[in-house]
C-alpha cells in the first residue's frame, strides 16, 4: 500500500481513461491488499506520477499487523476501497461534465489560493509585530542592565 507524502499522481484504468487524482495523503493499493472486489489481490488500475511525487510505503505484513492491532479501521479501509471500486466501475464522465469539474477544481484551487494569500498577509503582519515587540524588549532590557550598572557602582561607591 503507498501513501502519497507529496506530489500528484494520476489513477487510470487499463483502457486509459483517468479514474482520480491523487495527491498529499491519498492512498492506493489497499485493494489488492485486502482482497476487496471480484479480483482477489489482483491489481485494479495503474498509478503514474505527474512530476515529482513522494510516497510512503506499507508493506502487506505491515498493514495486516496494524489491522490486526484496529479491526475497525479493516472495514473502514474495505468499504472505502469498495466505493472506489463502484466509482470506477461508472461510465466515463461526458466531457461537459469533467469540464465542469475541472472548473469547479480550478476555482476552488483559486479560493485556497487566495486565502492562503491573506493568511500569509497575516502572518507576515504578526512576525513584524513580534519584531517590534522584541526590539522594544531589547531595549527596555538594555536600559534596565544601566540602571542596575548605576544602582550597583554607587551602592559599591560608598
Amino acid at each position: 500500500m503507498f501513501i502519497v507524502k507529496q506530489g500528484m499522481l494520476q489513477v487510470t484504468a487499463d483502457d486509459g481513461r483517468a479514474l482520480a487524482t491523487l495527491s498529499d495523503g491519498s492512498y492506493f493499493g489497499e485493494i489488492s491488499l485486502l482482497n476487496v472486489g471480484k479480483n482477489g489481490n489482483r491489481r485494479t488500475a495503474n498509478v503514474r506520477s505527474v512530476g515529482y511525487s513522494d510516497l510512503f510505503c506499507l508493506r502487506k505484513e505491515d498493514l495486516l499487523h496494524a489491522l490486526n492491532d484496529y479491526p475497525e479501521m479493516r472495514e473502514v479501509l474495505k468499504e472505502a476501497a469498495r466505493k472506489k471500486l463502484a466509482r470506477d466501475a461508472k461510465p466515463q464522465q461526458s466531457e461537459e461534465n469533467q469540464e465542469t469539474e475541472r472548473k469547479i477544481s480550478f476555482t476552488n484551487s483559486v479560493e485556497l489560493a487566495d486565502t492562503l494569500g491573506k493568511r500569509l498577509e497575516d502572518l507576515e503582519k504578526l512576525v513584524l509585530t513580534l519584531a517590534k515587540e522584541i526590539k522594544t524588549t531589547n531595549t527596555s532590557v538594555v536600559t534596565l542592565q544601566k540602571q542596575i550598572s548605576k544602582v550597583l557602582s554607587e551602592f559599591f561607591a560608598q
